[in-house]
């Protein structure tokens, strides 16, 4: 999963057993918003889509 809200896109990907990218936005609705620091052996973050290439070669060998 690829996406910009960690309530909506990233933890529910987790908790299913997925990879999961953030791809944080300078804004976030106030409904998104969560207040935890994500941890997680399946978890990236990067700021520019052009960076995809490279989480997908680093998650194919976990």
């Amino acid at each position: 999963m690829v996406g910009n809200s960690l309530k909506s896109d990233v933890i529910p990907a987790l908790e299913i057993g997925a990879f999961a990218v953030h791809v944080p936005f300078h804004t976030t609705w106030i409904h998104e918003q969560v207040d935890i620091t994500l941890t997680h052996e399946k978890f990236y973050e990067m700021d520019r889509l052009s960076e995809l290439l490279n989480i997908l070669q680093k998650a194919e060998k976990v």
